[in-house]
C-alpha cells in the first residue's frame, strides 16, 4: 500500500492514518502534483492544462512555454538530410614562379607574303633566338563547387525515463 492523501488524513503503507491537520493545512485552490491516475478525495484533477508538458524549476516568475509535446520531443530519431556547399578559391593570377618553366623562340626579320627571312649584314638571314628560360612550375588553386551531399547517422535514443504525475487542486 502506498501513502495516500484523503479528505480525512494521510494514510501510510503501515495502514496508520495521520488525521491531525492533514487536510486543514491545504487551503482551497492549492495545486499539488500526485504520482497517481486519480485525484485524492477532496481534490479535483486538472485536465484542462499541462498534458504532455515537462516541469521546469525557475527562480524567477513562473510561466509556460514551448510548442512540442513531451513524447514527441523525446522520441528516438535518426539524423539525415541534405547539405548544399559551394565556394570558390577566387580569381588567381599566376606569378612567375607558378608558371611552368618555358622559353619562347623568336624568328626575326621576316617580310613579304611568303614570310621570307630578312637578310642581315652580308646578306645572310638573321638567326632565330630564344628568350631566357623562365617560370618555376609552382602550385596554384582552382575554384570548387559541390551541389549537394546527403548525410545520415545512427539512431539517437531520446527515450528519457520519466514519472507521470497529475495536477490536482484542493476543493
Amino acid at each position: 500500500m502506498a501513502t495516500s492523501l484523503t479528505n480525512t488524513g494521510i494514510t501510510f503503507p503501515d495502514a496508520t492514518t495521520q488525521t491531525t491537520a492533514a487536510t486543514a493545512e491545504f487551503s482551497s485552490g492549492t495545486v499539488m502534483l500526485f504520482a497517481q491516475t486519480s485525484a485524492p478525495t477532496g481534490w479535483t484533477k486538472n485536465t484542462s492544462t499541462g498534458n504532455q508538458h515537462a516541469l521546469r524549476v525557475v527562480t524567477g516568475s513562473a510561466s509556460t512555454g514551448g510548442s512540442v509535446d513531451f513524447t514527441t520531443a523525446f522520441a528516438s530519431q535518426t539524423p539525415s538530410g541534405t547539405v548544399s556547399v559551394s565556394g570558390s578559391a577566387g580569381a588567381t593570377t599566376l606569378s612567375t614562379p607558378q608558371i611552368p618553366a618555358h622559353s619562347h623562340s623568336i624568328n626575326r626579320g621576316r617580310y613579304g607574303t611568303d614570310n621570307l627571312p630578312l637578310p642581315g649584314p652580308g646578306g645572310t638571314p638573321y638567326p632565330a633566338f630564344s628568350t631566357n628560360n623562365t617560370g618555376g612550375g609552382g602550385s596554384h588553386s582552382h575554384p570548387f563547387s559541390v551541389s549537394s551531399s546527403t548525410f545520415s547517422g545512427n539512431a539517437i535514443n531520446l527515450a528519457v525515463k520519466y514519472v507521470d504525475v497529475i495536477r490536482a487542486s484542493k476543493n
